[in-house]
């Protein structure tokens, strides 16, 4: 049984997106050492080649299709395949995630973001949903899937840890698809169930698309616990020892790595 654990990464991204300011990308420079280090010490745990792509594309939405580039490609030359976030640090008591779960399935974690009726108008009224919502980006998988008659779920995959077999990503078709769905996407701007403040902010998404093949292909999926994807973020702010994989979205690497 062939593994390759990788990761993506660019110390010079566009700073055009939330997720690329001066304070985010300072920290991913003044912690590369560790973040590439933690990786490998987890592949060499898990018996799996580890592979670093340092890319040259620099726009941030860009990469994020490049994993899913990337997922496929490995899918021809390895049993199982573990895609992991630059900012994923796996935890050093980490247990080997092959072992635990079935890699016949596409293993992810689900998001949801219910908002209640006040709650939306409130959003509406306030105007602070953006195009990284997660609410807004479950909207755009839903309203891609009504335009082909069927109704979908309230999750998104977060794709800042994805596992999987051969067999299972290759059933994606992600880059043979991506030209319709990025036409599917453009119209549902236009024929949406959803109020104009919402689908403004659809964009082109590689979590909404993956969700958005899951559901309507039915492919084989395990959802994934938050321990294998603990996101640290403005909710959950504190570390926690159940956690195997950390994902620092606030990139605060010094809870994981100490001050350098």
């Amino acid at each position: 049984m062939t593994r390759i654990i990788f990761s993506i990464f660019n110390d010079n991204i566009d700073q055009n997106h939330k997720s690329t300011n001066d304070y985010k990308l300072s920290q991913f420079k003044k912690y590369s050492t560790q973040l590439k280090e933690c990786k490998e010490i987890y592949a060499n745990l898990c018996n799996a080649d580890f592979v670093l792509h340092q890319t040259k594309i620099t726009d941030y939405n860009s990469i994020q299709f490049e994993k899913i580039k990337w997922l496929e490609h490995y899918a021809d030359h390895y049993d199982e395949i573990l895609y992991l976030d630059y900012d994923v640090v796996p935890t050093p008591w980490a247990t080997n995630i092959f072992d635990v779960h079935d890699t016949s399935t596409l293993c992810m974690h689900p998001l949801r973001r219910d908002l209640k009726s006040g709650q939306l108008r409130s959003a509406l009224n306030d105007d602070w949903m953006d195009n990284q919502n997660v609410f807004v980006k479950t909207c755009a998988k839903k309203s891609m899937l009504i335009l082909e008659g069927m109704s979908g779920n309230d999750f998104l995959y977060n794709t800042g840890v994805v596992l999987g077999g051969s067999e299972v990503i290759k059933t994606l078709n992600f880059q043979e698809q991506l030209q319709y769905m990025h036409d599917l996407l453009d119209e549902t701007k236009c024929d949406s169930l959803y109020p104009e403040p919402i689908t403004r902010n659809f964009y082109y998404n590689n979590e909404v698309y993956i969700s958005y093949l899951v559901e309507r292909d039915e492919i084989p999926h395990t959802d994934l616990n938050m321990n294998w994807n603990f996101i640290m973020d403005d909710v959950q702010t504190n570390p926690t020892e159940a956690a195997d994989l950390m994902h620092h979205v606030r990139k605060e690497f010094e809870i994981s790595f100490g001050d350098l």
